[in-house]
């Protein structure tokens, strides 16, 4: 296929890797100057503003946004002109589903199609095969297919339903994540505190193999005290949030649903904020070995 590609961070730019190598032929724009050079190394074409992305792109096109979510309205805002009846943008943010139901709605009264992916997997699993939960148009989804098969593990992807609900999705996905890091972090911070001494690193690494609780998570962790050592040296106890757990718990109050786990963990967030703790250390490096967000101390 022959898509624009719109937002070369961590996330866009390993997909435009794998873009790539699948045979995709990529024509990208990006803010800064620094990841348009490596882009163009490795074989995409890189232009200098959207109108010229949309005149070099062949018709119906194709255009995929991976930029935060601020500011998905003010790149579409500057893209949309130099679109036409037709042509289906891509949304592969964190999105706010509510966001998105609405600009698939602006965009069909122009006759352009818009479909929200939910993307998991960090810049590990865009490289080399996210997990995508597709919404939108049925019929829109079923023309680019093959596109979401080439970006995804294999039996990686799916289609959820009508537009958003594949950022809803992937929302409550996240805050599901937040309550799963969240458990992690309180374990190991219980057993830390304990007087047995424990090898940490070693329990670590004992829960990836057939318990109940494996999985990439632990294994991340385990990862974590590999480089870092069990006091997670340089990691910050404090935790940042991105959004998508607030926007679970806000959803899940106007569904009259009870999230008192991924509730609580964004609780802690939001006061771990000047109160630093080992459990906050726990869910820091997760963040860092998933996402390569900065979790650095201060």
């Amino acid at each position: 296929m022959h898509i624009g590609y719109i937002g070369l961070g961590k996330m866009g730019f390993a997909q435009v890797e794998r873009l790539l190598e699948y045979g995709h032929k990529v024509v990208a724009w990006n803010r800064s100057e620094g990841p348009r050079r490596e882009a163009e190394k490795i074989g995409a074409e890189v232009l200098e503003t959207f109108a010229d992305v949309c005149v070099r792109l062949k018709t119906p096109r194709l255009i995929w946004l991976m930029v935060p979510h601020a500011v998905v309205d003010e790149v579409l805002k500057e893209l949309v002109p130099h679109l036409q009846k037709g042509d289906t943008v891509i949304d592969g943010g964190n999105s706010f589903y509510k966001h998105s139901m609405r600009r698939a709605k602006t965009l069909a009264k122009k006759g352009i199609s818009f479909l929200d992916v939910g993307t998991s997997g960090g810049p590990y699993g865009a490289r080399h095969g996210a997990c995508l939960m597709i919404g939108g148009e049925k019929k829109i989804y079923e023309k680019y297919e093959k596109l979401f098969r080439d970006l995804a593990l294999l039996d990686g992807y799916a289609y959820m339903g009508k537009a958003g609900a594949g950022h809803f999705v992937k929302m409550v996905h996240n805050g599901i994540e937040y309550g799963m890091m969240q458990a992690l972090g309180e374990g190991f911070e219980v057993m830390k505190r304990s007087k047995f001494k424990l090898p940490l690193r070693r329990i670590a690494n004992l829960y990836t193999r057939g318990s109940v609780i494996e999985s990439k998570l632990v294994g991340w962790l385990a990862k974590a005290y590999k480089e870092k050592g069990e006091s997670l040296q340089g990691i910050s106890g404090e935790v940042a949030h991105s959004g998508e757990g607030l926007w679970t718990v806000e959803t899940a109050k106007e569904l009259r649903v009870p999230v008192k786990i991924i509730e609580d963990s964004l609780k802690f967030r939001v006061k771990s904020k000047g109160n630093p703790s080992y459990t906050g250390q726990v869910v820091s490096a997760l963040r860092n070995q998933f996402g390569g967000h900065n979790v650095k101390k201060d």
